[in-house]
Order: structure tokens, then C-alpha cells, then sequence
């Protein structure tokens, strides 16, 4: 294996382990038997399919309120009957245990993760499955302690079709526009990729969405890349969630997130600090960025 090749596998795998239970904190002390015990398999995860093409994005989101702004790569996998869109890290963590076939161990696994990734975000975006035939979704959200899921069968856009072009990753684009969900989005579509998908929910035009922004300036949503798959599958995690409807997820993640109102979680576990003396008390009530691509 090439030098720069190993030490990108290496930073991949050592990433991959920070996903299942790490801190950023370097590890000091492992308990023997447990540092010899092999990671065990994710459990209530269903593999739909392999996919054949990916195309990478990068995501923009602006909170206007805090003046911050968030920007993290996204995949879409593309199969013969589903598609994905989630984050590209969590992707290549995923292609990382594949590419071990989960031969690793405990020990192994917090080496690499102090090693490679003490300054990784562990932000959990959001997953979106698209049922290609029908155009349905399944959605999982995970916020703190709890992981929701819930079914979209309405995501229909009301594309008006304009003359425009531009180029985006190389490929000749045209331009649409539609309102949904209370948000005025702008896209750009190549008709030389006959896929009537995009990032997000994004659907129902003659070719794939590359390029995708809103009218007040807080989601932008770019092609950066697109290749065949190397095999990784296309997987989801729909038990051991909570499933609600859309419209009470959505509501959690505005009431948890912007309306500061104190966390109750789903689990009946709630999160908490440690004072100076040893002693639990709840978090702060503070604002998180929150920038929703629905309002509706």
C-alpha cells in the first residue's frame, strides 16, 4: 500500500471508531479484558442494497441568529431501488469497518480514535432514505440521547422550469425553482445525469440536482464529486428508534434546539453536568445552532 494511501486508511478507520461511544478525550486507562474483546457488530441495522454511483456534496447552512455558519460534506449513494443522503464522515467510517469486516478490538479501536481524531466534530447529521420507485422517505434524526425516525410520502415539489444554464462539477445545468415547506429554493439540475433525485429530498426533475440554495441565503448545497461505488452498501437503522410523524420531529428539534426549553428525553434518561463537588446538575437551557430546511 502506497505511504499516502495507508495513512489516509488509517485516519478513515481511526475516525470510523470515534462514531460508536468515544469521547474526544484521550483514553488513560482500559480495562484489560475489555481492551481485548472485539467490537461487536452493529445490531438493528438493515442493508438495502449495494450502491452503484456517489456523489459528494458540500452543505452550507447559515444560523442567522447566531451568526455561525456549518459546513460538512454529504454523500448521496445511489443503488438500483434506494438512495442515501447522509454525512460523508459517518460514510467513510462506515466503508471503514466494512473494508475490516469488523476485526478489530476495543483497544484497537480507542488507540486509533486518540491518535487520529481528538478534533473530529461528533455532530450526527441526519439520514435520508429515498425509496427510488415511489419517492418515499424515511428520515432519522438523532439529538442528544434520542434517535427519532419517521416516514415522508409528500415530498413533492412544484418545479417552475427556467431557461438558465450554468456549470456545475463540469456538468451543463439548468435551472428550477419551488417552494416547499415555507422555504423558496433555487436549483440546478444536469440532464446529462438522468436521475430524478438530488441532495436532501430534493426530487422530481429531469436530471439530478447539483447545486441547490434558498432565497435567504442560509442553505447552499454543492457537487464537489461524483464517481461509481466501490461496493459499500447502502444501510438503515429504523428499530430501536422512536417513530413519530415528521411533524413532531421537526417540533422536537425547534423546541430542544431554539425555544430553550429543558431537554426531555424520549428515553427518560436526561443528560447533565458534573459541579466542582461532585454533584449532577441538569445542562443549561442555551440556543443551538438550528438552521431547518423545513418550516412547515
Amino acid at each position: 500500500m502506497k505511504t499516502a494511501n495507508k495513512s489516509l486508511f488509517l485516519f478513515l478507520i481511526g475516525c470510523f471508531f470515534l462514531t460508536v461511544g468515544l469521547s474526544a478525550q484521550p483514553v488513560i486507562h482500559l480495562d484489560p479484558n475489555r481492551a481485548k474483546q472485539k467490537v461487536e457488530r452493529p445490531r438493528f441495522v438493515d442493508t438495502m442494497e449495494v450502491g452503484r454511483l456517489e456523489f459528494v456534496y458540500m452543505q452550507t447552512d447559515i444560523d442567522t441568529v447566531l451568526e455561525q455558519s456549518y459546513d460538512d460534506f454529504f454523500i448521496l449513494q445511489v443503488g438500483d431501488e434506494f438512495s442515501k443522503y447522509w454525512g460523508y464522515f459517518r460514510f467513510r467510517l462506515d466503508s471503514a469497518y466494512h473494508a475490516l469486516n469488523w476485526n478489530l478490538t476495543y483497544a484497537k479501536r480507542d488507540s486509533f480514535a486518540n491518535i487520529f481524531c481528538e478534533n473530529v466534530n461528533q455532530y450526527q447529521p441526519p439520514e435520508f432514505l429515498c425509496h427510488l420507485s415511489s419517492h418515499t422517505y424515511k428520515v432519522s434524526e438523532t439529538y442528544l440521547l434520542d434517535s427519532y425516525v419517521y416516514e415522508d410520502s409528500t415530498a413533492r415539489f412544484s418545479w417552475m422550469l427556467r431557461p438558465d444554464t450554468t456549470t456545475v462539477c463540469g456538468y451543463v445545468c439548468r435551472k428550477a425553482e419551488a417552494t416547499f415547506r415555507g422555504i423558496r429554493w433555487t436549483v440546478w439540475y444536469a440532464p446529462d445525469i438522468p436521475l430524478s433525485l438530488g441532495p436532501w429530498k430534493f426530487n422530481g426533475l429531469p436530471g439530478l440536482v447539483l447545486w441547490a440554495y434558498d432565497d435567504k441565503g442560509t442553505h447552499d448545497v454543492r457537487l464537489t464529486a461524483a464517481r461509481k461505488s466501490s461496493g459499500t452498501p447502502i444501510t438503515f437503522q429504523t428499530k430501536n428508534r422512536f417513530r413519530m410523524k415528521r411533524e413532531r420531529v421537526n417540533a422536537q428539534m425547534r423546541k430542544f434546539k431554539i425555544e430553550m426549553q429543558p431537554y426531555d428525553s424520549a428515553t427518560g434518561l436526561s443528560p447533565y453536568e458534573i459541579d466542582k463537588d461532585g454533584n449532577r446538575k441538569p445542562l443549561p437551557i442555551v440556543r443551538s445552532f438550528y438552521v431547518p430546511y423545513e418550516l412547515e
